[in-house]
């Protein structure tokens, strides 16, 4: 576009200087002169406004039609001048689309994970009030059924919540003095019960350890945890948590002896609702949203998170946080 807006200023300087020795040498009444330098003037004009006009009204063509037609605009496709726009609004166009096909999934799969609770819990209810003779034994097992399943609603709902809190950033200013390590031992604690009901047993190891975060994102990151290694360590099993720090930063380990978790599901593992084995993650009474809320908490809190898996290791999460 520029070799092309110098072409008609060479021009119109060159039509100009014409104008000006036609002017000293011709027989023509000076208003004649005048009329048609102006419209050579207005010619010239319109074509330059057009050369100027139209890279702009093409990029203004593709916004409107961007969100229907899921096209990517081509910096290359615009001028100079342009082209960091083009990039930043190609940039921008796939973020928006990226988080509206999260926003879509996550809302499919809640409204799948939310119809399988309520399916067995309305036919449950409908055997009670229908006119089928039950016993006792039979009724006292719908019931059950009904509260296994509201309870597992209750938990999903409550992951949602968890996780839509860890999005947003809500409470992320709320920061003050934690203890790790007493959170760590209270949530080793509540999950006590449920380890030896399995068999597991728990080794931990924990020094006192200080810094200022969002309470309730440390509580969430270690309670997820904490939970994951108990819900799928093998039977009979063992699970070793370790947290040491640094005068900079906080080293949290947790291990179990479950299955390997296969290098194609690895990367995946922090998405919500993704599991590695589906029957499993149920019938222990996950969610799918467990390691998601993990990553968050650790994201807000300017950590990182690690996995490693094999058979000699079992499942290994590695937590690094700031002091």
């Amino acid at each position: 576009m520029k070799r092309a807006i110098f072409w008609r200023l060479g021009l119109a300087f060159l039509a100009v200087f014409i104008l000006i020795a036609i002017l000293h040498h011709t027989t023509l009444a000076p208003w004649v002169v005048l009329l048609i330098a102006a419209l050579a003037a207005l010619a010239l004009t319109y074509s330059l406004a057009e050369d100027l006009s139209a890279p702009t009204e093409k990029l203004r063509d593709e916004l409107q039609n961007i969100d229907q037609s899921r096209t990517v605009l081509d910096p290359q496709d615009y001028p100079h001048e342009l082209r960091d726009i083009a990039n930043k609004i190609d940039d921008l166009t796939a973020q928006n689309r990226n988080a509206a096909d999260i926003r879509r999934d996550f809302f499919a799969n809640a409204s799948h994970e939310l119809k399988t609770p309520l399916t067995s819990i309305k036919g449950a209810a409908e055997l009670l009030c229908s006119d089928i003779s039950l016993d006792a034994g039979q009724q006292r097992e719908l019931l059950t059924r009904i509260g296994i399943e509201a309870e597992r609603m209750h938990n999903l709902i409550a992951d949602i919540i968890m996780i839509n809190r860890l999005e947003s950033g809500e409470g992320e200013g709320d920061t003050e003095e934690v203890s790790f390590d007493a959170i760590l031992r209270t949530c080793v604690e509540e999950v006590t019960p449920l380890a030896e009901q399995n068999g597991l047993t728990i080794d931990l190891r924990s020094e006192p350890a200080v810094l200022t975060a969002n309470r309730k994102n440390v509580q969430d990151l270690i309670s997820n945890l904490v939970i994951n290694a108990v819900n799928y360590a093998t039977p009979g099993g063992h699970i070793d948590i370790r947290h040491t720090h640094t005068q900079s930063e906080i080293l949290f380990t947790i291990r179990n002896d479950a299955e390997p978790i296969s290098p194609a599901h690895r990367h995946r593992v922090f998405e919500r609702f993704y599991r590695t084995d589906p029957g499993r993650s149920k019938t222990a009474g996950g969610t799918g949203l467990g390691l998601a809320i993990v990553k968050h908490a650790v994201d807000s809190l300017g950590g990182t998170i690690g996995l490693e898996s094999d058979e000699n290791i079992g499942v290994l999460f590695t937590v690094i946080l700031p002091l």
